[in-house]
């Protein structure tokens, strides 16, 4: 009987045993296959942050690269550029002070267009009439004039008159000092040297520079009046834009006259008068007409030559 016992309990402690080397390789397994695991993710991570790491180091210079070409190419907001006008009515001249400090005087009947602030290309006006110009030197930012008919004129600091009536046949330009630049429409650029004068034919498109008399033809700011041979049809039409008066002239013999004189303070009688003495000329005043809206017309001056 004990035999049996005992050979019973041995059986039984075996197979406990056996139980438990079973378990404890189950656990090892089990372990060993947690570590791998671990040990791959923990590669896995070290790995994603090295890459993390190469694409912040590309991206970065990328990235400034992008800002730096699209702050070129797109700018700075433009700021909406605002205009002024300045106007010398008929019969006046003013003188006017741009934004950059450069002076003009208008005068009568011209209109000045300009940016309130000059930007940084360039310091551009438009002009409609007789302006003459003390522009402020700056040799990095050019002033450019524009007229009506595509004629541009530009310099970096010099003395100057321009003449573009609309009603005139021709734009003139005449430089006292300095150098200035004239831009014809069809893009011809001419050069002026001080005494120079452009004469630009808006029927024929025609450019001729020669020497003049740059005083008598920059006086009108003094409120003289100089002609040197003029013809009289151009000392009429001065006549009208310095005594606001339309003036009717009619040359009945088909002669020319051309004159040379200097009006000061002379009224507009005493002028004709003087012009009246060397041709046999004849001219009237019409008294001017009330309107329905009260105002008058201007004074009509009717002027035959015989």
């Amino acid at each position: 009987m004990k035999n049996k016992e005992l050979e019973v309990l041995l059986r039984k402690a075996q197979a406990l045993g056996d139980d438990i080397r079973e378990m404890e390789s189950i656990d090892a397994s089990e372990a060993y296959h947690r570590d791998r695991v671990k040990a791959k993710r923990v590669r896995t991570k070290k790995m994603y942050n090295q890459l993390m790491r190469c694409a912040a180091f590309l991206t970065i210079p990328l990235l400034l690269t992008s800002l730096v070409f699209g702050y070129l190419y797109l700018g700075e907001p433009k700021e909406e550029v605002r205009y002024a006008e300045v106007t010398s009515t008929m019969g006046t001249v003013i003188r006017y002070e741009l934004p950059d400090h450069s002076i003009v005087w208008l005068n009568s009947g011209t209109t000045l267009r300009y940016p309130t602030v000059f930007n940084k290309d360039n310091r551009s006006v438009e002009l409609k009439g007789e302006a003459y110009f003390e522009v402020k030197a700056d040799h990095e930012y050019p002033f450019w004039v524009h007229t009506p008919n595509g004629l541009s004129v530009y310099v970096y600091g010099t003395k100057f008159n321009v003449a573009a009536y609309e009603d005139d046949s021709y734009i003139e330009t005449v430089l006292e000092k300095g150098r200035v630049n004239v831009v014809t429409p069809n893009r011809e650029t001419i050069v002026l040297t001080p005494g120079e004068q452009l004469l630009y034919d808006k029927h024929t498109s025609r450019a001729e520079k020669e020497k003049v008399d740059v005083y008598g033809k920059v006086a009108w700011k003094e409120g003289k009046m100089i002609f040197r041979n003029a013809s009289l049809e151009e000392i009429l039409k001065r006549l009208e834009r310095h005594f606001n008066v339309d003036i009717e002239f009619h040359n009945n013999s088909g002669k020319t006259y051309n004159y040379r004189a200097t009006f000061r303070r002379e009224t507009l009688t005493q002028i004709l008068d003087y012009l009246a003495k060397s041709a046999n000329l004849k001219w009237e005043i019409q008294t001017p007409e009330q309107q329905e809206d009260d105002t008058f017309t201007k004074t009509k001056i009717v002027v035959n030559l015989y």
